[in-house]
């Protein structure tokens, strides 16, 4: 019974996002999923008493595996086989989580649920801070900020590519523009080490 309980809350959530990602979540009801299931309005309400709790189950799965990946990975990997793991898995993860990526991307953050949106806020910058070099830069700052964002829109963006194809693809433009030496700060004095190569640790 739980098990069954707990796969038609998982067919909710997929179709919640499918069609968060179509109509965008302002144009999206519970009406509209339920019809999309065959399913009585009552019985999406009864799981999900609200849309925005409802969106917040959607962006759970993407945000816990984020949040891992941030943890394990810690302060900026600065060597360069631990950078390549970093960038793999940021990668994998976008890959894994394209759609709800692709919801964000086509306008919907500007309806998000305020806890949401702090999570989305939080990752975003703690990803910038992971793959960024001087942040006090306000250059290093608009680098990393359209180097992260615009690969996470670009996950989004060829729905024509199968998993594995976006996967080789988002690498490649990956250590394209986050693997070059990092900018750092005038006040360090230290010799600038390039990190752009690709080896093992």
């Amino acid at each position: 019974m739980a098990e069954a309980v707990e796969q038609t809350r998982d067919r909710m959530i997929r179709t919640a996002l499918a069609l968060f990602g179509e109509h965008g979540y302002e144009g999206t009801s519970i009406q509209m999923i339920a019809s999309s299931m065959d399913l009585s309005k009552a019985a999406v309400s009864y799981h999900f008493p609200t849309k925005e709790i409802l969106l917040n189950a959607v962006g759970e799965p993407a945000f816990a595996d984020l949040k891992v990946f941030l943890d394990e990975m810690g302060d900026k990997p600065s060597k360069p086989g631990r950078r390549r793991q970093a960038l793999e898995e940021y990668v994998r993860l976008m890959v894994k989580h394209r759609a709800f990526l692709a919801f964000l991307a086509r306008g919907g953050k500007a309806g998000l649920t305020e806890p949401v949106r702090s999570k989305w806020n939080m990752v975003t910058a703690r990803i910038e801070e992971l793959f960024g070099g001087d942040l006090d830069d306000p250059a290093e700052r608009v680098y990393i900020f359209a180097a992260t964002r615009g690969l996470a829109v670009a996950s989004a963006a060829f729905p024509e590519f199968t998993d594995d194809e976006l996967r080789d693809h988002l690498l490649t433009a990956a250590e394209r523009v986050l693997t070059r030496p990092r900018r750092r700060s005038t006040r360090d004095t230290t010799p600038n080490t390039p990190e752009s190569a690709v080896g093992t640790d």
